[in-house]
């Protein structure tokens, strides 16, 4: 099993679907770094959005696609 963990939501990725991603505007962004809204679709049916930075997406990105990888 590979865990990630990101704001308050800690989830299996082998039970992840699908993950969607928009890039946030700058007038809906209020920081200094790209900010991501992230949809992660679990097979069970059960949906989460949360919004992470650049970096924390690169990272999530690249653990799935080991993940499906190493399947």
């Amino acid at each position: 099993m590979r865990y990630v963990r990101m704001n308050q939501l800690s989830m299996d990725l082998n039970e992840v679907e699908a993950i969607e991603w928009k890039k946030m505007d700058d007038d809906e962004n209020i920081t200094e770094q790209e900010l991501y809204s992230v949809r992660i679709h679990l097979k069970s049916g059960k949906m989460y959005t949360r919004q992470i930075f650049q970096t924390q997406f690169k990272e999530l990105k690249e653990q799935f696609k080991n993940m499906i990888g190493s399947e």
